[in-house]
Parts: structure tokens; C-alpha cells; sequence
């Protein structure tokens, strides 16, 4: 099996640098950060690090109408990013990004609770193939899907425990324990069928070369922000590899045990080949071209 593996694309079409692949591989992020937003977020975020009991969540700030203006925004690029993939006529198995507008179900904003991306960005598109949550079989091979994450699950990890109360600390603690349980009976499933397992995460695994957090801008400079889970799935089961992206600095590959754990950046300028034989990594190749 050929795969063509582009990452986190915000709105921009990717370059295809590669030919002559089976199916594609995107690990999530296809709708845009628009600037407005991001400015706005920041704003909002730096509010909530200062106390997350008396924040003001972005679309406040905004205000519904123009936040309602930047998603339909963000959803048509996104949209755009995925008609583009469908039309290689290959199978194109994804997972959402956190960008990606899967809905908020804590909000009090009826509208950011839909779930934007399975109800929009991927409905109809007929060679686009969810993976989140699932088993996706995949001639010999199992994908599983983990989508969304972006950075720990825990707030420790985070370094959140200090502005959390403990109530809220132990709420976490449980969510976190049950996503576990989720996917450690995926993996299950997916072993007692006993084909290599391709692992697709929309983040990388914890604490490894992939997630350390390099832009200086970034108010978490510095730390490691890839996923509990994924690490915890890796080191546990060892899957054949692990795609994955959202630390967009970290474009390239680690080992964790048997595991080839993939990065596969950000943009239109990147491109990834990964060529499988049974359960063996035939081909890896990374391309990165400058801007043009």
C-alpha cells in the first residue's frame, strides 16, 4: 500500500508532490485558524488562564453574529480542502482537527454545539472516510481513528492544576480514564483480528521530538503538548505507525519502541510518503518545499 499523507492544511490546497499512491491519509485540520479568529481567541485564552471561572469565551467577544460570519467562513475553505482530496478518486481516511468544528456540548451557545464536521465538511463526499472513534478496515491493515486532541488530556499536564479547583481536577481525572478505556477496547479489537494497525491521531504522542511547543509566541512555549492517549496507546500496543500532526514546528518522524510515529506538518508545502508491506515500513519519505 502507496499512501499520500498531507497535514494539517487550514484552508490551504496541499501540493502534490508524490504519484501513483493508493489512498490518501490527513490527520485532521482542514478548516482555517482565520486571523481574525486567532486574534480574538488569544484574547479569550489569556482571560481563561488568569481564571477559568470568569472568562469570556471567544464568540462573546466577537459577538454571535460575526462569530457566525467567521465559522461559515472557516467551514466553506475547509469544505473546499476535502472536495479537493475526494477528487483523486482514492480513499481519503481523515479524523478531525481541533479546528475542525465538531461542536462544543458545554457551550451555551446553541449554534457551536452542531457538529459541523460530520453534519457538513464530510457529508456526501463519497471516497472521504471518517475514522474517528472506529476500526476502519483497510485491505490488510486496521486504522484507528483518534481525532480532535489538542494537547494533553490531563489538566496537569497542562499546568492547569494550579487554576482549577479540585472538584474539576477529579471531573478531568474521570473523563480522561474513560477516554482511555475507549480506545484501549479499540485497540483490543482491532489486535485480536491481527493486522498491522496504522494509528491516526490528530495529535502526536506525548513527550517526544514531535510535540515540544517552539514558537516563541505561544503561551506554551516550551512544553510537551501531544496526547496522553496516543503515547499511552503506542507504548501499550505498538501499532506499526502513528500519523499524526497539530504541532505544526515538528515536521518528521520519532521511534517510540516498534512504533514509527509521524508528524506530518503543516500547509500546503508538505508532503509525506509512506509505503507499507505487510507489517513492515517499506518507504518513508518527507518533502518539504519553500513557499513559493
Amino acid at each position: 500500500m502507496k499512501f499520500l499523507v498531507v497535514g494539517d492544511l487550514h484552508g490551504n490546497k496541499p501540493n502534490i508532490y508524490f504519484e501513483d499512491f493508493d489512498a490518501i491519509i490527513a490527520p485532521g485540520d482542514f478548516c482555517p485558524w482565520l486571523d481574525e479568529l486567532r486574534k480574538i481567541y488569544n484574547i479569550s485564552y489569556k482571560e481563561f488562564l488568569e481564571d477559568p471561572y470568569n472568562y469570556r469565551e471567544w464568540w462573546e467577544i466577537a459577538g454571535k453574529r460575526k462569530a457566525r460570519e467567521i465559522i461559515e467562513e472557516s467551514l466553506k475553505k475547509g469544505r473546499e480542502i476535502l472536495e479537493f482530496l475526494d477528487s483523486f478518486e482514492k480513499p481519503v481516511y481523515i479524523i478531525p482537527g481541533n479546528c475542525d468544528w465538531t461542536g462544543d456540548k458545554y457551550s451555551d451557545w446553541n449554534y457551536i454545539k452542531q457538529n459541523f464536521f460530520k453534519d457538513y465538511l464530510v457529508e456526501g463526499l463519497d471516497n472521504v472516510i471518517n475514522c474517528d472513534e472506529k476500526i476502519v478496515n483497510l485491505e490488510g491493515y486496521k486504522i484507528i481513528g483518534y481525532g480532535n486532541c489538542n494537547g494533553p488530556e490531563l489538566f496537569r499536564y497542562r499546568n492547569y492544576g494550579k487554576i482549577f479547583k479540585k472538584k474539576d481536577i477529579e471531573r478531568n481525572r474521570k473523563y480522561y480514564l474513560k477516554l482511555l478505556e475507549k480506545y484501549d477496547k479499540l485497540f483490543q479489537r482491532a489486535i485480536n483480528r491481527r493486522k498491522p494497525i496504522i494509528f491516526l491521531s490528530h495529535n502526536v504522542p506525548f513527550n517526544t521530538p514531535l510535540d515540544k511547543i517552539k514558537d516563541k509566541k505561544s503561551p506554551r512555549y516550551g512544553y510537551h503538548y501531544g496526547s496522553l492517549i496516543v503515547r499511552k496507546m503506542i507504548d501499550k500496543y505498538q501499532p506499526l505507525v502513528c500519523i499524526g500532526g497539530h504541532i505544526h514546528e515538528n515536521f518528521g518522524k520519532c521511534k517510540i519502541g516498534e512504533t514509527t510515529c509521524i508528524n506530518a506538518g503543516f500547509g500546503s508545502y508538505v508532503n509525506v510518503w509512506l509505503e507499507l508491506s505487510e507489517n513492515k515500513i517499506k518507504k518513508l519519505k518527507f518533502y518539504k518545499r519553500k513557499h513559493e
